[in-house]
């Protein structure tokens, strides 16, 4: 009995003594802040995305206004790995007007997440998306995809439209990843992305992005 006593002493002693033990598999935040910037490969050279507050705290707005081109704001990640889940809040305020994203010339989304793995010869990414043309659970490989990059699109909300409410979502990377590039790939999550866009449809588009968290 004496020595069961010990050993757990022992062993609640190391953990207080590491530190991030008992914290390990605390969700890692990544809050709506300037550190989110620009994609300038692929995006405008004006946003139109700004760091917004609420009674819920800070959050990024979107507010897509025609002709302007199109911004992808982009969150590199200071610790890139294996991630299982990610999690984030949205809501939308103004959507495109027959928006298609399986039609060329009408592919906007009111809004979308991106998730970008990267191994040394290719670049993934997941697309998720919140549609006013098809229903949650929608998956398909993208017209823009080619050889050294991969994108595969999902629709996590969709139509009818329901504006002004958060929404929350929680996807599983790992089972994402693995569905979508195969098992044998082996790519670290290196950065989130965000894009709420109108040129195709010519709309004005309005959106808002907080809450992400991601868990290994």
């Amino acid at each position: 009995m004496l020595r069961t006593v010990v050993c757990w002493t022992l062993i609640a002693t190391c953990l207080l003594a590491t530190p991030g033990a008992l914290n390990a598999a605390e969700p890692i935040v990544i809050p709506a802040d300037a550190a989110w910037r620009v994609l300038s490969r692929f995006s405008g050279k004006a946003s139109y995305y700004t760091v917004e507050r609420d009674t819920e705290g800070a959050f990024l707005r979107a507010h897509y206004l025609p002709p302007s081109k199109t911004v992808i704001l982009y969150r590199k990640l200071q610790s890139e790995g294996r991630y299982h889940t990610l999690r984030w809040r949205w809501r939308v305020h103004a959507f495109p007007q027959g928006a298609d994203e399986r039609v060329e010339g009408r592919m906007d989304s009111a809004a979308a997440v991106y998730a970008y793995f990267e191994t040394t010869l290719r670049k993934y990414i997941i697309k998720y998306v919140w549609s006013v043309k098809y229903a949650p659970g929608l998956d398909f490989r993208t017209a823009d995809s080619s050889m050294l990059t991969k994108m595969q699109l999902v629709v996590r909300e969709g139509p009818p439209p329901q504006t002004q409410a958060w929404r929350s979502e929680e996807v599983d990377l790992a089972a994402d990843f693995k569905r979508f590039f195969g098992a044998d790939v082996d790519a670290p999550l290196v950065g989130l992305g965000l894009l709420s866009d109108g040129d195709g449809t010519r709309s004005e588009v309005q959106a808002d992005y907080a809450g992400f968290e991601l868990e290994r």
